[in-house]
């Protein structure tokens, strides 16, 4: 994938995830009263108003100077994977869900100080589970391809062969 398509790619499913993301917490804020919860599937989800001012599970309470400045170096670092070379199509979409959700929370806390998180897991052994949202799935999600595509890169079949012409050096099998 060239370079233009991956960045394509990982913008248009960043810009999605950010939309969705505000679009889910806009309608929690304009329809439910904070620390309201609603069943959406009895016994394993349900939909709880909450408002966060840390991070993640809630660490960092309060430090919203910390927060603020790890979301924007986790932006930096995500758009720098992006405009260094052309990743490919796996990194491109985990770049853009963990940037697309990372912006998503990243407005919130700059223009409220804190984040609206509504999915309530309650099924075990997620009994004590925090609350989360559409973003904080984006993050963890992109955060799990970049992981399995640093895992297998002989997959990637978006590398173009090694130096020399022999494509054995970078690991792909040759059928001949």
């Amino acid at each position: 994938m060239n370079r233009t398509g991956s960045t394509g790619l990982a913008l248009t499913l960043s810009l999605a995830v950010f939309l969705a993301d505000q679009g889910s917490k806009r309608l929690v804020e304009g329809s439910m009263r904070i620390g309201e919860s609603i069943p959406a599937v009895p016994g394993i989800l349900s939909l709880t108003y909450t408002q966060n001012d840390g991070g993640a599970f809630g660490i960092l309470g309060g430090q919203s100077a910390v927060l603020l400045l790890g979301s924007a170096v986790a932006v930096g670092f995500v758009l720098w994977m992006l405009l260094k070379g052309p990743p490919a199509r796996a990194t491109a979409a985990g770049c853009g869900l963990i940037l697309g959700g990372a912006a998503g929370n990243l407005i919130d806390r700059v223009v409220a100080g804190r984040v609206t998180d509504f999915f309530d897991l309650e099924f075990w052994p997620l009994r004590r589970w925090p609350v989360f949202n559409v973003a904080d799935i984006a993050i963890v999600l992109g955060v799990t391809v970049l992981l399995l595509a640093a895992l297998r890169p002989e997959a990637d079949a978006d590398r173009p062969p090694a130096v020399g012409g022999n494509p054995k050096a970078d690991g792909r099998k040759v059928n001949r």
